[in-house]
């Protein structure tokens, strides 16, 4: 009696010889889902249908591995159902076949989707340090600025001080000159200690 190979295993086979990929994970995922058993022994006890195992298994196929987290594609909303019912059955197996993949959950998606489980941290971290660049070269930007005018203002002070009037009014003014000046240099302070921390 020749055994019925399931056409998505075949494909599994020929993408791994062409690939060169020796990766286990697919044929352990089928051996260990294919071990299922019903619990409704009636159903599978019948000649005419297959066990539960192997119709997950042929319906089923590992599309991606990150961080812990297999992505089992399926054919039918239907299968993702079972999978999650035993799952537990299924993850213990996988982990126990293939202890270095570390194999904590499964998720899924069905065929013809996109779903994928990279997270591309590069990027992403691109993404920011550029954001984060501009917006420090903004505020540097900024503070210099500040700072030519709080050295402008220092500099009008140091010139009305040398500049000894008699004038009352003149006096006045230089001295809510002085204020303004020596408030902002508090305000420019304030700004470089919140910018430092």
């Amino acid at each position: 009696m020749s055994e019925i190979i399931n056409t998505s295993d075949l494909m599994m086979q020929l993408s791994d010889i062409f690939s060169g990929n020796n990766n286990k994970l697919p044929s352990v995922w089928k051996n260990v889902v294919s071990k299922i058993k019903s619990y409704k022994f009636d159903s599978e006890d019948s000649e005419t249908r297959m066990p539960i195992g192997e119709r997950l298994a042929g319906n089923t196929r590992v599309v991606d591995l990150k961080n812990g987290i297999l992505l089992v594609e399926t054919d039918h909303s239907g299968w993702i159902q079972y999978l999650k019912m035993y799952q537990k059955f299924i993850l213990n197996g996988l982990n126990a076949a293939l202890p270095d993949l570390k194999i904590k959950s499964l998720a899924f998606r069905i065929s013809g989707s996109n779903a994928m489980l990279h997270y591309d941290y590069e990027q992403d971290l691109k993404r920011n340090m550029e954001k984060y660049t501009a917006e420090i070269e903004r505020q540097e930007k900024e503070l210099e600025k500040y700072n030519d005018s709080l050295n402008q203002k220092g500099n009008e002070f140091l010139e009305s001080a040398d500049n000894n009037s008699s004038d009352k009014s003149e006096d006045k003014e230089n001295s809510e000159d002085n204020q303004s000046v020596i408030d902002f240099m508090k305000q420019f302070d304030d700004l470089k200690s919140k910018l430092s921390s």
